[in-house]
């Protein structure tokens, strides 16, 4: 399906840190130069468990974004509510995962370890496609590229996003 006239379509890197603290900061920073490609760095805090789906959902209501949502790239499952939140408000925002090695998912205590080992199936459950790396040589991002071109997030037209003013009162 083609965006509406006026419309940008867009793609989100849900980072799970700063971009420059990242093991896979290549690849984000390839997806980054791609204009309609957008990133939201996790912060540092973890919050308590009985906000964990709330405070994502919240946050996805309030993102105002310069165009149409149509792409979600997980890297980690601690950012998993926050994609299943974007995807609930932006219904036909499509998830990939990039995950991390199923080993390197740990947590602070063996409660947050389990929790995040649960919203990565669920995480891969829920993706329209589960990338995994592949020899050297070989793009492993070649069908996230591709789709991407097909939901019009790559395309050859200047993206300028539209500028967003609060209207007040004059007077």
């Amino acid at each position: 399906m083609m965006p509406v006239k006026g419309e940008d379509s867009l793609g989100i890197l849900l980072l799970p840190g700063p971009l420059e603290e990242f093991e896979r900061e290549e690849h984000a920073r390839s997806l980054l130069s791609i204009p309609r490609v957008l990133a939201l760095e996790a912060s540092g805090r973890r919050p308590p468990s009985w906000l964990r789906n709330a405070a994502p959902m919240r946050q996805a209501r309030r993102l105002r974004l310069p165009g149409r949502l149509r792409v979600v790239v997980l890297y980690h499952p601690a950012q998993y509510p926050l994609a299943r939140a974007l995807g609930a408000v932006h219904d036909d925002a499509e998830l990939w995962y990039l995950p991390p090695d199923r080993a390197q998912v740990r947590g602070r205590n063996p409660e947050e370890t389990q929790e995040l080992l649960v919203s990565d199936s669920l995480a891969r459950d829920r993706a329209a496609h589960t990338l995994t790396e592949t020899p050297p040589g070989k793009s492993y991002d070649d069908p996230l590229r591709l789709r991407l071109h097909e939901l019009d997030v790559i395309n050859g037209r200047v993206f300028i996003p539209e500028a967003r003013f609060a209207r007040g009162r004059r007077g």
